[in-house]
C-alpha cells in the first residue's frame, strides 16, 4: 500500500525536533503522554481518553509499525503519521496529514493534526511542527503523498474556537484564518464552532519574497 510506504519511510528534520515513523518502543511514552485530559480536550473523538495501552497498540498498528499486525483496510489511516521527537530522541507527541473526502475532489489537500506532551508546552514545538510539516508537504517532497505524483496545493486545520493556544500556533506558523464553521462539532456534549486555517502553495511563494 502507498499509505504503508509513506508511513514507514519518511523523516522530516526540523530545527529542534524530528518527525519520524512510529516505532514499537514508542508505546509506553505515547500512552503516558496521550493519557492527559488536556491533550484530548480539543481532539476528535477518535483520540481515546483515557488513552490505554490497548489504544496505543491500535494506533501503532494503524501506523504500520514494524512487527505489529496492521489494521484491516476498513480502518483507513491518514496518509502519513509521525512521532515528534526531540533531537536527543525523546518522544514528545504526534503529527499527521490526513486525506479529505473519498471521491478525489480534495486530492491535493491534506488536513494537518498535531499534539505535544504537556510537559513540553511553551517551547514552540507545536509551531515548529505545524510550520515545518506544512511546508514539507507543499514542497516537492509532498508529491509522494498523492496518487498521481502531483504536488499538494493546500494544508488545512480546523481548531475548536475555545482552543486559543492552537489557533495562535497556526497563526505563528503562517496559516491564514479563513472562516468559521459555526456549531460544527460536538465534544463531551458541548457544541463548538470550528475555525478553519489554511496554508497554500502560493503563501510560501509570498513568504519567500517578503
Amino acid at each position: 500500500m502507498a499509505d504503508e510506504l509513506v508511513s514507514t519511510t519518511l523523516v522530516v528534520r526540523l530545527a529542534n525536533c524530528i518527525l519520524r515513523p512510529y516505532r514499537a518502543s514508542d508505546l509506553e511514552p505515547l500512552c503516558a503522554a496521550a493519557n492527559d485530559p488536556a491533550i484530548a480536550r480539543y481532539m476528535r473523538d477518535a483520540f481515546p481518553s483515557p488513552y490505554t495501552q490497548e489504544a496505543g497498540l491500535q494506533w501503532l498498528r494503524i501506523c504500520h509499525v514494524e512487527g505489529l499486525p496492521p489494521v484491516t483496510p476498513a480502518s483507513s489511516p491518514p496518509d502519513v503519521n509521525f512521532a515528534i521527537c526531540l533531537l536527543d530522541g525523546t518522544f514528545v507527541g504526534g503529527a499527521g496529514l490526513r486525506a479529505l473526502g473519498t471521491d478525489g475532489t480534495d486530492r491535493y489537500t491534506r488536513e494537518i493534526g498535531y499534539w505535544v506532551d504537556r510537559r513540553f508546552w511553551g517551547r514552540g514545538l507545536a509551531t515548529e511542527v505545524a510550520a515545518g510539516l506544512g511546508r514539507w508537504a507543499l514542497s516537492s517532497a509532498g508529491r509522494r503523498l498523492t496518487s498521481d505524483g502531483q504536488p499538494l496545493q493546500r494544508i488545512e486545520a480546523g481548531v475548536y474556537a475555545g482552543n486559543l493556544a492552537s489557533a495562535k500556533v497556526l497563526e505563528r506558523a503562517g496559516y491564514v484564518r479563513e472562516g468559521v464553521r459555526r456549531q460544527a462539532v460536538v465534544k463531551n456534549g458541548v457544541m463548538h464552532d470550528v475555525i478553519i486555517y489554511g496554508l497554500i502553495a502560493s503563501d510560501l511563494d509570498k513568504d519567500a519574497h517578503e
